[in-house]
């Protein structure tokens, strides 16, 4: 347990969220909105979240590359 509680607000980005879990090395995050919790985001969520992107921008690339229409 840390004695300073970082939190966010709604809209903190993905990326925002992961510096500050790596600065105050934390695993989970309040989110924060006129100061009531209305949310937690965890590593994990922020994992899923970077796979998602990744996949996202590893299927355009493949659409690139061979030359396929995207579907977006």
């Amino acid at each position: 347990m840390t004695s300073e509680l970082v939190t966010v607000a709604p809209e903190t980005t993905p990326e925002e969220a992961m510096d500050l879990m790596t600065r105050f090395r934390c695993r989970h995050l309040p989110v924060l909105e006129n100061q009531q919790v209305v949310g937690i985001v965890s590593i994990g969520d922020l994992v899923r979240w970077v796979r998602s992107a990744q996949e996202e921008e590893i299927e355009t690339l493949r659409h690139y590359v061979w030359g396929e229409a995207t579907h977006s």
